[in-house]
């Protein structure tokens, strides 16, 4: 079994390589003859980067420059629908230069009509008008036998066959080779899959060239990517994603070579988990800048491709943005915020929460604008509706930095009693971005109270306040027995943590002489002098 896998292989890699080897000499092979049977190509004049070609059948045979009153595209379209026309429907073409005695001009007719005229700019260094316009006539007469034998029934007939055959035999081997593989329970390697990829290439690339539709096709799709402007646009792309795919490794360099290690430290904290993210927008910018190139070479792909770039880069940059604040604060805020008061990451959230609310605004309106979208002069038209928003957003903001103003302030946290304006006695249950959640004492019910009312009005801090301490004596006729003592505690402690202005954590309870019939009590009393004499009282 081992043999038969091993002879498998060798046999499936001579198979591949004899297929490679086939088809790249068949392609060279192709292109010669197609050289051969029109060897206009090595004649084609073509010294001037502003000359526009005429072409058959996706073949350039020489160029036409700007003269007068018509350009080099205006010129070389017309000669170039008339030798489309001709090909076409023309069973024989007649080529003759003709010399105007009285004009001194020089031109080509076809068939009796007026095809081109071979002018001074048209014409190569040390040639006349005379000898250029025989030239072409000579290049233009063996291109159209060429187009006009490719047309024959037997040359599409042959063709067609051979790129059949070729077709047939890449399925039937690849067939073969998948049929093999599960016989002996084989994986098809990247070097297989490489092959049969460029033969593929190779057979599209020979029908391309055999078939003067194709031919032209192929031309007119791929010509204009080789003019200069869209070279330095693809050179450009290219030069993006090279860029973009190692700037993290250059970044790393520069910093290790100029920049000293706190700076490496705080890179490695914030910015290094973000390395791909990074990389996205570098590309991003990027492309951003190479589009730049598009818009004179393509309008309406630009107009196309541009929004959806500036979407890309606006969002990427968000991103990354509200990523490095937050690892920022959560890595060094808490840390320098814990050296000032041990309760400031709620402070940091908020105010991560605040930061991370303005960045995407201003990242809608930068996008908004890209698109020459005003969007806040959107917003102020809309009459009441602006207002109603803006007055919203108002609010909002207001609510936003009077919870920063809380948690920086801190004037009470979570846990703390306070006495708000009207009298009412509550405990603090939690502190959000918009309003506080306070729990009555009397009712039990929840408060909740807007944080940008809370920050201007006058809050008592029952918490905060000195605390008294009371001693209390409590004696019984007989020795309380457990279950009478826990029922007296029990008492005890309801009572206390009802009360206003005690802290019912503090109530302790213990035997005071060791004989059962005397307890002592001890609470702490919350507030000021009076609050304590009210609850003594009581």
């Amino acid at each position: 079994m081992w043999m038969l896998q091993s002879l498998f292989k060798q046999t499936t890699k001579l198979i591949i390589l004899f297929l490679v080897s086939w088809l790249s000499v068949f392609i060279p092979v192709g292109s010669t003859q197609s050289l051969m049977l029109n060897p206009a190509q090595k004649y084609s004049p073509s010294f001037s980067n502003a000359g526009v070609p005429i072409v058959v059948d996706g073949i350039p045979l020489f160029d036409l420059q700007d003269v007068n009153r018509f350009t080099a595209k205006e010129r070389s379209q017309f000669a170039n629908d008339i030798l489309v026309e001709a090909i076409a429907i023309s069973p024989n073409i007649n080529l003759e230069v003709r010399n105007d005695q009285s004009t001194s001009a020089t031109s080509i007719t076809l068939n009796n009509e007026y095809l081109l005229t071979v002018t001074a700019n048209d014409v190569l260094p040390d040639f006349s008008p005379l000898q250029q316009a025989n030239q072409w006539r000579k290049i233009l007469e063996m291109a159209i036998a060429k187009a006009k034998e490719e047309r024959t029934p037997q040359y599409l007939w042959q063709r067609s066959l051979l790129i059949s055959m070729a077709i047939a035999g890449l399925i039937g081997i690849r067939t073969l080779i998948n049929i093999a593989t599960r016989i002996f329970k084989l994986k098809i390697g990247i070097f297989s899959k490489i092959a049969f990829g460029l033969g593929w290439v190779a057979i599209a690339g020979l029908s391309s060239e055999w078939f003067p539709m194709l031919r032209s096709w192929r031309y007119y799709i791929i010509s204009p990517f080789f003019q200069a402007q869209w070279l330095i646009f693809f050179s450009a792309l290219i030069a993006s994603f090279i860029f973009s795919h190692y700037t993290t490794d250059l970044v790393k360099f520069a910093l290790s070579k100029l920049a000293p290690q706190s700076v490496e430290k705080i890179y490695d904290d914030i910015i290094q988990p973000s390395d791909h993210l990074l990389r996205f927008v570098v590309l991003n910018i990027a492309i951003s800048w190479s589009l730049i190139l598009l818009e004179s070479l393509a309008p309406v792909v630009y107009n196309l491709v541009k929004p959806i770039s500036n979407l890309l880069l606006t969002s990427s940059l968000y991103w990354i943005s509200v990523k490095l604040i937050s690892r920022f604060l959560r890595t060094y805020g808490f840390k320098v915020g814990g050296h000032f008061s041990p309760s400031s990451d709620d402070a940091i959230l908020v105010f991560e929460t605040i930061i991370n609310i303005l960045i995407f605004i201003i990242a809608l309106v930068a996008f908004a604008k890209s698109l020459n979208f005003d969007l806040i002069g959107l917003v102020a038209s809309l009459g009441l509706v602006g207002l109603a928003v803006a007055f919203a957003a108002q609010k909002i903001l207001e609510q936003l930095i009077a919870t920063l103003v809380l948690y920086l302030d801190r004037p009470f946290v979570v846990g703390d009693y306070i006495r708000l304006p009207a009298g009412e006695l509550g405990k603090v249950e939690s502190i959000g971005l918009r309003s506080t959640k306070i729990r009555s004492l009397g009712t039990g019910t929840i408060i909740v109270m807007p944080n940008s009312i809370l920050v201007s009005v006058e809050i008592e801090n029952v918490t905060l306040a000195k605390k008294i301490m009371v001693l209390l004596y409590m004696d019984f006729a007989a020795v309380l027995g457990e279950r009478e003592l826990a029922l007296v505690q029990q008492v005890i402690v309801d009572k206390t943590s009802s009360l206003s202005g005690i802290d019912a954590n503090s109530t302790n309870i213990s035997d005071a002489d060791g004989t059962g019939k005397r307890l002592r009590v001890s609470f702490a009393i919350l507030g000021s002098q009076d609050n304590a004499i009210e609850v003594r009282k009581r």
